[in-house]
């Protein structure tokens, strides 16, 4: 229960490689692979030993955003003319293709925000222009 005293955590972070490979539905082993192998987002206290982990919900879940695409993103990549259509001899890398996935992301994000940015900035500025308006003496 919390009094007020404590701010209560957002999202639970889970604490040990049992509980991220439970999250992600994995192995223990598949993600530490994965945490080594491709930058898995788990995060280790200062000053501790590499077997004292930590992870957030909401990090692992945008790292598979970014990291996996689907066979329907491939097909938008192909009709777009970033990637060529003979599969078989010349194929984009994979680590082009995460690149190019984790930008659009990026700029998925980076555009999400900005429009929330612009709604608060609009808001913010109706309600200066209203107290102005308040405050100004009428002639």
């Amino acid at each position: 229960m919390n009094d007020g005293s404590m701010p209560v955590a957002a999202a639970p972070v889970l604490t040990s490689w049992k509980d991220i490979a439970h999250y992600m539905g994995k192995g223990v082993r598949t993600v530490q692979r994965w945490e080594q192998d491709f930058g898995l987002p788990v995060r280790r206290p200062l000053g501790s030993s590499k077997k004292a982990i930590l992870a957030r919900p909401g990090d692992l879940d945008a790292w598979v955003a970014l990291r996996c695409s689907s066979r329907s993103e491939l097909a938008v990549l192909d009709r777009a003319g970033l990637q060529p259509p003979n599969r078989s001899s010349t194929r984009l890398p994979i680590g082009a293709l995460s690149a190019l996935n984790a930008r659009i992301a990026t700029s998925r994000l980076l555009r999400n925000s900005n429009q929330v940015l612009i709604a608060e900035i609009r808001s913010a500025l109706r309600q200066l222009h209203s107290e102005l308006e308040a405050f100004t003496p009428m002639r």
